[in-house]
């Protein structure tokens, strides 16, 4: 059962291990499918992984963000986020080729991977800056 205190650290957890999966899948796949070309066909993944990515991430995201708001009151965290998410989305977009872009592979490579390293900054900080206020919270 979640508690509403549990929800946006059980967001920030989730945020973090959607944005490392992001960046795994950004940066060490194409390292294995280079390093194991016989394997390729075994490892590939789906073509809508990276909007299933997003789609996780972006609810996670506001809920993580929004519950650390309300102990902390910093914006910086949310900010963060957003350009992260937006990242994401322009990586996305690169790939699908919704945007005209010379490479691109390289240029979904890159923002997606700016954006999960964006992302996963965002939700440290909250979730630091959280306890942190938890912390001042429970002194005398």
């Amino acid at each position: 059962m979640c508690l509403p205190a549990a929800r946006p650290r059980l967001a920030d957890l989730t945020g973090l291990v959607l944005s490392f999966t992001c960046l795994i899948h950004c940066l060490a796949l194409p390292l294995i499918l280079l390093l194991a070309p016989a394997l390729s066909r075994w490892i590939a993944l789906p073509e809508g992984v990276h909007a299933a990515i997003l789609l996780l991430a972006l609810p996670a995201a506001v809920i993580a963000m929004k519950g650390g708001w309300r102990r902390h009151r910093r914006t910086m965290p949310a900010i963060c986020a957003a350009a992260g998410l937006g990242l994401l989305a322009l990586g996305l977009s690169a790939h699908e080729g919704w945007i005209a872009v010379t490479d691109p592979e390289a240029a979904d490579r890159l923002l997606t991977s700016a954006g999960a390293l964006t992302l996963a900054a965002a939700h440290l900080a909250n979730w630091r800056w959280r306890h942190r206020a938890r912390e001042h919270r429970l002194r005398p």
